[in-house]
């Protein structure tokens, strides 16, 4: 954008001589602007701006059959950009106020004085000159935007198929990705490519098998527009398909046999449910993950379909999904109090009663994928922590009443926490391990950070967050508030405590900072919590 582009001017007044006059006031090109049209009339200005647009109109407010308000108003509804100088006389100043409500940018009281003239000229040349630059640097994002909407579409689909929950969508954002209009039709399946190799394989190694994957798969399908294939950070192929007409198993079945034949590699594939519309593709997605997994350790069954293979039956019974989160993250923390305390009241219904077999039995193959997947998660083969935790999974779904799937539930995770800390306690991981436990132990403490917790293991700050992260899946700073968290909860249940007295007890304090802390755990202040629990009573 040149600084120095000539802007032009175009002078509206029934007038000729207030016309000259105006003209005359100014060395125009000296300033970079350029008189390109004189009007006597309103009509005339109309039809001057339909060949040629001016970016600045001085305009006399008193003309015949339309004043310079109304042809104001009228211009700006169509050229928003054009910069209109209202001329008025002394006599109607306050008529001419009014312009600025109707978007006028400037009024000069005639005569026209010329150094009010130069300053104005001086301002407006400088806001076009911005306007300009910002438009063209829009137009410039413009550009970019669309030779990125490939790669941005597949991060808006990526996002919302891990986040879909806490992701609410727009018609505008759905509309802008799905130019064809959104589908109504919505299946989830994962690809992932396992060998005995698998985790000594490089990061490099493992992308360009991502890829070779890819750019298959998308051969195979062709021109399917049904169908759309991407991968995640986890090395998931993941396969989504818009329409009932693709038969999923079928096409799976065709790709492992096709690559294996290819490359040799042995693919597994989780498919999700099919739902009739896109806003369950964060459901589609999680189901597909978990019958991924469960896939991983039925070696006899590469292609696992959520609802047949993992869920029982239909029910209108759910778990809520955050406790099987603090299921996984009991086991992989090595918590087994917390764990011992909350299974049992998952198996109660709303009345206290044991809730049915079939419902424990779906409950029991959620919860125990859940600690499997712990497993797999942090990178450890589920047969090299026992050969009992491999044998008793299935012979547990086979229980016939409730009180027995949840005991051997309920024992097998036990068993498989204390296995997971063994395991890692033998792959020299003890010291995370002693860490662990250290901050259990210490968690009321103030001053307790990472950096004291490294600085007493003689261990780098940043080092300790990364190893801490990496095996346990979450951040120091995550782990020791759900500690604290949890503690809170236990002491607003056990004690009489006022809420500052339990936020310096779980070593927060900072009384206002802790009541921040527990309503972003648990969703409510300390009060209504209290309340809806019945510990205010």
């Amino acid at each position: 954008m040149n600084n120095h582009e000539t802007s032009k001017v175009m002078i509206v007044d029934d007038e000729e001589l207030a016309r000259k006059f105006v003209i005359s006031s100014l060395d125009w090109e000296c300033f970079g602007l350029e008189i390109i049209a004189e009007a006597s009339s309103g009509l005339e200005a109309l039809t001057v701006l339909e060949e040629q647009t001016p970016d600045i109109i001085f305009m006399d407010i008193r003309m015949p059959y339309m004043n310079g308000l109304e042809l104001s108003q009228f211009i700006l509804r169509r050229y928003p950009q054009i910069k209109i100088v209202i001329l008025t006389a002394f006599k109607d100043f306050e008529y001419a106020q009014k312009s600025i409500h109707i978007g006028v940018s400037h009024f000069l009281l005639k005569p026209i004085n010329p150094a009010e003239l130069t300053a104005t000229v001086l301002k407006l040349k400088e806001q076009i000159t911005e306007e300009k630059r910002q438009w063209f640097e829009l137009d410039h994002l413009r550009k970019l935007l669309k030779s990125n909407y490939s790669f941005l579409r597949e991060r808006f689909l990526l996002d919302y198929m891990e986040n879909g929950t806490s992701m609410p969508l727009s018609p505008q954002q759905l509309s802008y990705y799905f130019l064809q209009g959104v589908p109504d039709y919505i299946q989830v399946t994962l690809l992932e490519a396992r060998s005995a190799s698998f985790l000594e394989t490089s990061e490099e190694e493992r992308l360009l098998q991502d890829m070779k994957h890819l750019e298959f798969i998308k051969s195979r399908l062709g021109d399917e527009k049904r169908t759309e294939v991407l991968t995640d950070q986890k090395h998931h192929v993941i396969l989504l398909s818009y329409s009932p007409e693709i038969q999923m198993v079928p096409l799976c079945e065709q790709l492992q046999h096709s690559i294996r034949q290819l490359s040799g590699a042995h693919l597994m594939f989780g498919i999700g449910n099919a739902y009739h519309s896109f806003s369950q593709l964060n459901l589609s997605f999680q189901e597909s993950l978990e019958a991924l997994k469960f896939s991983q350790y039925m070696p006899s069954q590469s292609i696992t379909i959520y609802q047949n293979d993992i869920h029982v039956q239909n029910s209108s019974w759910h778990m809520e999904r955050s406790s099987l989160e603090d299921v996984q993250f009991y086991i992989k923390a090595g918590l087994s109090e917390p764990l011992n305390e909350l299974l049992p009241a998952l198996y109660l219904d709303a009345e206290g009663r044991l809730i049915s077999p079939d419902n424990a039995r779906i409950l029991s193959m959620s919860l125990l994928s859940a600690g499997i997947n712990v497993a797999n998660d942090i990178g450890i083969p589920l047969q090299e922590l026992s050969d009992q935790e491999a044998q008793s999974f299935l012979p547990i779904l086979l229980e016939n009443t409730s009180n027995a799937l949840q005991s051997g539930t309920l024992l097998y995770l036990n068993r498989l926490t204390a296995s997971i800390a063994s395991y890692r306690s033998s792959k020299s991981k003890s010291v995370l391990w002693d860490i662990i436990q250290y901050v259990q132990k210490e968690m009321s403490n103030p001053e307790l950070t990472l950096n004291a917790v490294a600085e007493r293991f003689h261990m780098n700050g940043s080092y300790l967050s990364r190893t801490f992260t990496k095996e346990l899946g979450f951040s120091f700073s995550k782990y020791l508030n759900r500690l604290r968290m949890e503690r809170a909860i236990e002491l607003l249940g056990t004690t009489d405590l006022k809420a500052y007295q339990i936020a310096e007890a779980v070593g927060i304090p900072d009384a206002y900072y802790f009541s921040n802390c527990f309503k972003k755990y648990t969703g409510k202040s300390i009060r209504d919590y209290k309340k809806e629990s019945g510990l205010g009573r």
